[in-house]
């Protein structure tokens, strides 16, 4: 699926946990393997946050620099010049129209941004960067930390406490820090109000404390869904960070994932 692909040309370090709210107490918590072994450990209980006044994730937060979401490449190029490199990558769709669509890729150093073709016009749909001198969205930069995202953006007052978790319902992925279901989840869902979350991806791990890597991830869904329910033909964003064991981010990244015809 198209909206799902990777752009490997852009994948950021991802750095290892962060340990949070040290001194917490703790509670059992059960993680199916994949083996299918049970295993229980220790995990911790946070304390409750207070409440958060600032913004969910939008699209207007599709932005670095001056540069925003849907810039033309001639207009992005007359702002940064010439790319110290380009190239084109072909993607593979399941569209039945549209077999294969290219993207152009442009490399400023350690910011890399994506364009894809609208009629005709290729338009910015991604950016990434590992440097602290790219200045994304509310101001946060590569070099920030986890509490200047908790505190730029949205969630809910007992976030850390809020579990993610995998379809089964059988092992913890993360913690929501708003929203309660992801995109795997719209084939069940059925919902016509707007989807937005953000959460803590454990990044195959166990818990937080115990995560060789984790990410913190925001999405959102235009809620002008084509089909009258959303679903991942639909319009949405997505925002990434990526950040180390002490707590420093090492990477951020966005995504616009337009709607698909099929």
């Amino acid at each position: 699926m198209k909206k799902l692909k990777s752009y490997i040309c852009i994948i950021l370090i991802t750095g290892i946990m962060l340990t949070l709210c040290m001194g917490c107490a703790r509670k059992p918590e059960a993680v199916i393997t994949s083996d299918g072994e049970d295993i229980t450990e220790e995990a911790l209980e946070y304390p409750t946050l207070e409440v958060s006044h600032e913004q969910k994730f939008s699209y207007e937060d599709l932005v670095v620099g001056s540069l925003k979401y849907m810039m033309t490449e001639d207009d992005v190029r007359g702002m940064l010049g010439t790319p110290a490199n380009s190239y084109e990558s072909k993607e593979k769709t399941e569209s039945t129209t549209q077999s294969e669509f290219s993207e152009h890729v442009l490399s400023y150093n350690e910011l890399t941004l994506i364009f894809m073709p609208f009629d005709g016009v290729y338009r910015l749909t991604a950016a990434a960067s590992v440097s602290s001198k790219d200045t994304f969205t509310r101001g946060i930069r590569v070099g920030d930390k986890l509490e200047d995202i908790l505190g730029l953006f949205y969630r809910d007052s007992d976030c850390m406490n809020n579990n993610y978790l995998a379809q089964d319902k059988t092992t913890v992925l993360g913690k929501y820090l708003y929203g309660n279901f992801t995109i795997e989840d719209l084939e069940n869902v059925n919902t016509k109000a707007a989807v937005n979350y953000g959460l803590i991806n454990y990044s195959g791990a166990s818990s937080i404390e115990s995560a060789e890597t984790y990410m913190v991830e925001f999405t959102c869904f235009d809620s002008r869904y084509k089909n009258t329910t959303a679903s991942i033909n639909d319009d949405f964003a997505q925002l990434a960070f990526d950040l180390d064991n002490s707590g420093v981010i090492t990477g951020i990244r966005w995504y616009y994932y337009p709607e698909e015809n099929n």
